[in-house]
């Protein structure tokens, strides 16, 4: 979810110049914005929580994963109508997926998470 937030957050400026051309309006509607941010909130807060208590004991992910959903919400709040806006959305949703590429990456090589072999 915090892929397709990126990734929806960098090509939607790109793409708004040809919204009446592509049919896109339905990307552009207030309410699918904050679909993807509490979405990736949720799954993010989820998913790191979990990995952390099952796996691998190490707040490095979530933390990044804070910081990136801060810089989306930040964004969302407080600079929307801000030059700075798309620079802090995309680096948010770039930290975001960071945050779960390290997560996924510290559970496939801790040893605890893996099941034993007795």
């Amino acid at each position: 979810m915090s892929g397709a937030c990126a990734v929806h957050c960098t090509l939607l400026p790109l793409l708004m110049a040809m919204v009446p051309v592509l049919g896109l309006g339905r990307l552009l509607d207030e309410r699918v914005e904050w679909f993807f941010i509490v979405s990736t909130g949720l799954v993010g807060v989820t998913a790191h929580l979990r990995a952390y208590w099952r796996d691998h004991r190490h707040i490095a992910p979530g933390l990044i994963f804070v910081a990136g959903f801060s810089f989306v919400l930040g964004e969302r709040l407080f600079l929307e109508s801000s030059r700075l806006g798309p620079f802090a959305v995309g680096l948010g949703g770039v930290l975001a997926a960071a945050s779960h590429w390290a997560n996924l990456r510290l559970c496939r090589c801790c040893p605890h998470s893996r099941p034993s072999d007795t």
